[in-house]
């Protein structure tokens, strides 16, 4: 229930806060403010008890509908990294490969000490809520305190209009530019409508409760399930790294997808029961969903990084959010109706599937992935431009000098960056 309300709440409200936030500069504030909300959420989970759930019920929801703020701002930022592909592909990659490996740390942390204490369930969550406080705490902090930098506003207000009535007049605009203009990303979009983009949380509901009714399976064995997918994450994002390049981020994809919806498929085909047998394939399995899953989301990113329109990055990140997250809830409700109604979880869980095909099926629609990028190449040059105007640079200046002046720099490092003509953020 958490999961809905968050994902429908945050699908249906980040259009618009992309919007406000490219209205103004405070693009970092945002981002910094989501993460102070994330941390005391999460570290006031502490006092769970059964007297506190719906406090703590309450908190998660917040929390959760920050972490989707989080992320869209800190994605937002993602285009500045580079307006290459093929670097964006291998950046993305590394962040999702450390992203994978501390979730896989942490996680693997929080079950040794659990399992190794007899802690009750009732400690572990309090014992997972103090270690991501603090986790949180430190990496947030550092994050937005020396390495996120402030952007200048990407666009005005119009004469007579306050913040909130150009957000959703922008919002509009935006909107209807991108399924006029922008045939890749109106796809890709639709796609998403379809894909697991709601995160593991839609996925995990539903593997957690295929696993622990149909396939009979207790903690010790979901646990070594879920480490098993955490820790093969980390390959699957080396696989779109790699396939970013051979056959661009719209095929790599596409074959992620195929790969996840096949090996969905399989395990609703071949384990027919609670036998060591079918456990053994579900572990099996686990690698192979791990590294689906892995490979999906760096080559998602990229694409959508790629097919962007520059300039507008924190709107249009908002759009795919509230397309990834607006119906995340349904594969669940799908899963809930067709086991209320006595059809096999099997067939429930197949039903993921489905949902994943027919995400991969829309993005057929999106053309030539060449074509995409060449659709939005001026928006890059013109986006830089107006940038450096903004930032008080002139024509000759780096882009990224606004964000490394206060670095300290070798003169080799200044001169190969001023031939390169690098334009990647710090």
């Amino acid at each position: 229930v958490g999961s809905i309300i968050v994902g429908v709440t945050a699908g249906v409200t980040m259009p618009f806060v992309g919007a406000i936030v490219d209205h103004t500069d405070h693009r970092k504030a945002m981002g910094a403010v989501s993460a102070v909300v994330i941390v005391i959420a999460v570290g006031f989970q502490l006092m769970l008890s059964p007297d506190t759930w719906l406090a703590v019920f309450i908190l998660e929801i917040i929390g959760g509908y920050f972490l989707i703020m989080h992320q869209v701002c800190t994605m937002a930022y993602l285009p500045d990294l580079t307006h290459d592909h093929t670097e964006m592909g291998d950046y993305t990659a590394r962040l999702m490969m450390n992203q994978y490996f501390v979730q896989a740390t942490f996680t693997s942390i929080v079950i040794a000490v659990s399992f190794g204490t007899n802690m009750s369930n009732l400690n572990t969550a309090r014992l997972a809520a103090g270690i991501s406080t603090v986790i949180g705490f430190v990496f947030f902090g550092y994050s937005w305190m020396f390495l996120f930098r402030k952007r200048p506003k990407l666009r005005e207000l119009p004469p007579g209009n306050n913040l909130f009535t150009s957000g959703f007049k922008q919002l509009l605009i935006t909107t209807k530019l991108v399924f006029r203009e922008y045939k890749a990303l109106k796809w890709f979009m639709i796609a998403l409508l379809f894909s697991p983009e709601a995160g593991a949380g839609v996925v995990l509901a539903i593997a957690v409760t295929f696993l622990t009714l149909f396939v009979q399976m207790d903690v010790k064995e979901i646990a070594i399930v879920s480490l098993t997918m955490l820790f093969c994450n980390i390959p699957g994002a080396y696989i779109s790294k790699r396939m970013c390049v051979k056959i661009n981020p719209l095929n790599s994809f596409r074959c992620a997808e195929i790969m996840f919806a096949g090996v969905n498929g399989l395990i609703a085909g071949t384990v027919s029961g609670s036998t060591q047998k079918d456990k053994n394939l579900v572990y099996f399995y686990g690698a192979l969903v791990g590294v689906a899953f892995g490979w999906m989301f760096p080559s998602q990113r990229t694409l959508a990084v790629a097919l962007i329109p520059k300039g507008q990055e924190t709107e249009i990140m908002g759009l795919i959010s509230f397309f990834g997250q607006v119906v995340g809830w349904l594969p669940v409700f799908v899963f809930t109706a067709m086991n209320e109604n006595d059809i096999s979880m099997r067939w429930g869980l197949a039903s993921v599937s489905f949902f994943l095909m027919v995400s991969c099926f829309f993005t057929l629609f999106c053309g030539k992935f060449e074509d995409a990028v060449a659709l939005v190449a001026h928006t890059s040059d013109d986006y830089l431009n107006a940038y450096s105007r903004k930032s008080g640079l002139d024509n000759g200046g780096s882009f990224v000098d606004n964000f490394v002046d206060d670095v300290p720099q070798s003169e080799e490092d200044k001169k190969q960056r001023a031939t390169e003509g690098t334009e990647v953020t710090a």
